[in-house]
C-alpha cells in the first residue's frame, strides 16, 4: 500500500513545531498539537493523545480531552495497556473492544468503566528508538481499520522526526516544572497506594483501582487526591470532595 498523503492540519502543524526550539517546555506544546491533529485527522477518533516516554516515565504528555488523560493514566497507575505496549514492542496495538479484550485484563476493564471502548496504539520510531506512542479512543467498539492505522502511522514517523532529539540533546536534560511536576506525581501515586494497602488491606492493584474509582466518583483530580491521602487528609470520599 502507498503511504497515504499528510493532512493539510499535518502539514500546518509541522510547520508551527519546525518553528520551536523543541526544549521541555515546547516540545510540551508539541506534543499537545500533534494530539489535536491526530484526532482531527481519525474520523472514528473522540480523542487522540501523544506520550514521549523514556525508561517507561513520561516525559511529555499530550491529550485532547479529560477522558484521555484518564485512559493514559490508568496505564502508567496499572503498569499495562495499548500505549505503554506500543512503545516497548516497536509495533502497533489494536484494541477492538475493552469489554472483551484480555491482553491488559486491569486496563481493559478500568478503560470500559471510564466509556473506553476501543483503542488504536502506534510507536513513535525514531530509527531504531522507541521514543512514545500516539493514540486514538473511541467510545464505540471495533472502529478502527488498516486505513486508520496507516495514517497514524504515517503521522507518527512525522512526529518522531520532529520530537525525536528531545531525548538526546541537552536541553531534554534540563527539568521543567512541567516534568519536576509529573515525577512528583508519580512518586504521589506511589505512596498513595502504599497507605491504602496498609490501611485497607489492598493488593497494589487494588489499591490502583481504588484510586482511581475514588478520583472519579469525587470528580477531584487525580493528582490532588494522591496529594490529600499522602498528606493525612482522609482518603474517605467525603475528605476528598472536600
Amino acid at each position: 500500500m502507498d503511504p497515504l498523503p499528510l493532512s493539510s492540519e499535518l502539514g500546518a502543524t509541522l510547520g508551527r513545531i519546525r518553528g520551536l526550539v523543541l526544549t521541555q517546555e515546547s516540545a510540551q506544546h508539541a506534543v499537545d498539537l500533534l494530539a489535536q491533529v491526530a484526532r482531527e485527522t481519525t474520523p472514528s477518533a473522540f480523542g487522540a493523545g501523544v506520550s514521549l516516554i523514556h525508561a517507561s516515565d513520561r516525559v511529555s504528555v499530550g491529550a485532547t480531552d479529560a477522558l484521555v488523560r484518564t485512559a493514559d493514566d490508568l496505564q502508567y497507575t496499572l503498569g499495562e495497556g495499548p500505549c505503554l505496549t506500543a512503545w516497548s514492542t516497536r509495533s502497533p496495538i489494536t484494541i477492538r473492544d475493552t469489554s472483551s479484550d484480555q491482553r491488559f485484563p486491569g486496563w481493559s476493564t478500568e478503560a470500559a468503566k471510564a466509556g473506553v471502548r476501543s483503542c488504536l496504539s502506534v510507536p513513535l520510531l525514531r530509527g531504531r528508538e522507541s521514543i512514545g506512542a500516539m493514540k486514538v479512543y473511541s467510545t464505540m467498539p471495533g472502529v478502527f481499520d488498516d486505513a486508520d492505522r496507516a495514517r497514524l502511522e504515517n503521522l507518527a514517523v512525522a512526529a518522531a522526526t520532529l520530537l525525536g532529539h528531545v531525548q538526546t540533546t541537552e536541553a531534554s536534560t534540563r527539568i521543567s516544572s512541567e516534568l519536576r511536576a509529573s515525577l512528583r506525581s508519580r512518586d504521589l501515586v506511589g505512596v498513595a497506594k502504599g497507605i491504602l494497602m496498609q490501611r485497607e488491606g489492598l493488593t497494589e492493584y487494588e489499591a490502583a483501582v481504588a484510586l482511581t474509582a475514588r478520583a472519579r466518583a469525587t470528580r477531584v483530580p487525580f493528582s490532588q487526591l494522591t496529594a490529600n491521602i499522602v498528606n493525612g487528609h482522609g482518603g474517605s470520599e467525603e475528605s476528598e470532595a472536600r
